[in-house]
């Protein structure tokens, strides 16, 4: 429900209760112009900024005054709005799965595994089999008490599900799970799983709400229970949805009364400023190096930037001509300049990758440079296959999906647009819905899809965009298929060894880099702002890989 009216958080009840809740309502400088920003914008930082700071004495120097912990209060936050409240099935990052669900594993700040549900596991010698001991005494939010069946259902509907999941690559290999006790699950894999630990991080989900009904269209789907620290208090669709803190939850009470998800915020960085959010990220690039470097911004808000696994990327439908040709495909990310984005767009703000492989894990091979941008060269490629004639080309029309209607994409696809008709193509750019795009990328309705892709675990296993499995209910999108490839993945994961992982996906790399299925655009640098009432913040720990303990310790002053 849309309105105008600003919502006002709960008062602080007894047994922190929440009551009901009204409604709620020409392109950038290039690269020297950039810096001459940028430095005048520190300048101004050096010469005005101030914070909440006290002296100290001792040191003569002025530090950051500590903020007195606090519990109760009210967040908002901003979020994509999930289709389903149900983390198997639900394929877009949102953060309100994440805050209702819990895997039996959790991450640390170095992202290493540390036990959630499961409060201990050990991993036979062969690496075949993981015996998990859950915590006793865990509740659904509903009361129940939560059991190894509980598992052992979540694994079974990854597995045998016809919908979508992201989850399903990591499951794949499991041979059988039993379930001795209420308290044990034992974990065999047909072979060793090198990410089997770190897959365990998926949201555990409730057989008693699922048993009786069909998976896709449970009610539980949109009114969850979970073992996570809130729980759902209202769901405003296109809106927001109002998390309150969950009461029995196992780690104890969470600092925070609730918990708002703003699904639209356009403009963030205007909604932080003027309280419609507390935390966001910044995507407009030019707003993070003008406006939030300001000295009145710094005053009153908090800010950070990440290097995170995110990449954005085009997949080329490869089951479709002339796109199945490597020639092409190669040939098209040649005409793309994706350096001019990165510096006129982003600010300099990201990196370019030459396959789909993040660059702060060890899966990529370093020594494969992107392709360039190099439009003669991207016509002698299509010449070779035969797609353009040499002399006069006939203008093919390049249909390209998105889901992501952004100022900086609008502006990208302008740069590729122009870039392209020079080599005989007129792009065409699709905005969808997020469950259209998934729909007709799964379908292979397309001859292009730009998208972002985010890290569900801590591993650079590449299999969920490129194995060939993943074409029917995964996110191969680009309908890619090489038996060479499905094999290297398939070793790499079957082992531990860390050497031989990494000389496999360096085959990967360079045949994939052959193929082209998928062009990387850019890997963006991530920025974030939060007010400074706000304390104890970690962008991760609202992120896709959560780390634990994490939001549970977020407070605000009173």
């Amino acid at each position: 429900m849309h309105g105008a009216e600003r919502y006002s958080p709960p008062m602080r009840a007894s047994k922190r209760g929440l009551p009901n809740a009204p409604a709620i309502n020409p392109r950038h400088e290039r690269r020297a112009n950039r810096l001459v920003l940028l430095l005048s914008s520190l300048l101004l930082l050096a010469l005005g900024c101030k914070g909440k700071t006290t002296d100290d004495k001792s040191s003569g120097k002025v530090v950051e005054a500590p903020a007195k912990e606090a519990h109760g209060g009210h967040i908002k936050i901003p979020s994509n709005e999930p289709r389903f409240l149900n983390p198997v099935l639900e394929t877009r990052f949102n953060r309100a799965n994440i805050l209702i669900f819990e895997g039996l594993v959790g991450f640390d700040a170095k992202l290493e595994p540390v036990p959630r549900l499961a409060e201990s596991w050990e991993q036979s010698n062969d690496g075949k089999t993981i015996t998990f001991k859950l915590r006793s005494g865990v509740l659904w939010s509903d009361g129940t008490p939560f059991t190894s069946k509980d598992v052992a259902f979540t694994v079974e509907q990854i597995r045998n599900t016809e919908l979508r999941t992201l989850w399903r690559t990591y499951f794949s290999g499991i041979e059988r799970i039993d379930t001795p006790d209420e308290l044990t699950v034992v974990v065999t894999y047909q072979k060793p799983y090198a990410p089997a630990l770190v897959s365990w991080s998926v949201g555990i989900l409730p057989k008693h709400k699922f048993a009786d009904h069909d998976f896709g269209t449970a009610p539980a789907n949109t009114e969850p229970v979970g073992t996570g620290p809130f729980k759902l208090m209202r769901w405003e669709r296109g809106g927001r949805m109002l998390l309150s803190y969950n009461d029995k939850w196992w780690h104890g009470a969470t600092k925070l009364d609730s918990i708002e998800l703003v699904f639209s915020a356009d403009d963030k960085l205007a909604a932080l400023k003027s309280g419609e959010l507390d935390f966001t990220n910044i995507p407009d690039i030019g707003q993070w190096a003008t406006e939030a470097q300001l000295p009145d911004f710094l005053d009153r808000f908090e800010q950070t930037t990440q290097v995170e696994s995110i990449f954005r990327l085009i997949a080329w439908n490869t089951s479709k001509a002339p796109y199945d040709s490597a020639l092409v495909r190669q040939a098209l990310t040649h005409a793309l300049d994706r350096q001019r984005v990165i510096e006129d767009l982003l600010l300099g703000e990201g990196q370019q990758l030459s396959a789909p492989f993040f660059a702060n894990m060890f899966g990529a091979d370093t020594r494969v440079a992107p392709r360039s941008f190099n439009l003669e060269h991207a016509k002698e490629l299509l010449v070779q296959a035969k797609v353009v004639p040499p002399a006069q080309g006939i203008p093919l029309k390049l249909i390209t999906l998105t889901s992501q209607r952004l100022p900086l994409n609008a502006e990208m696809f302008a740069i590729f647009e122009h870039d392209l008709k020079a080599i005989g193509f007129d792009l065409e750019v699709k905005y969808l819905s997020p469950q259209e795009f998934e729909d007709a990328a799964g379908a292979g309705d397309f001859d292009a899809a730009f998208f972002g892709w985010l890290r569900d675990i801590p591993d650079p296993d590449p299999s969920a965009l490129l194995h060939s499995s993943q074409i029917q209910g995964g996110q191969n999108f680009a309908h890619y298929k090489n038996p060479e490839v499905d094999a290297w993945l398939e070793e790499a994961v079957a082992t531990s060894d860390r050497e031989l992982r990494k000389a496999l996906y360096s085959k990967v790399h360079a045949q994939v880099f052959e193929d082209m299925p998928y062009t990387v655009l850019y890997a963006p640098f991530s920025h974030y702002a939060w007010s400074r009432r706000l304390h104890r913040v970690s962008p991760a720990d609202v992120g896709p890989q959560t780390r634990f303990p994490g939001i549970d310790q977020w407070f605000v002053d009173q």
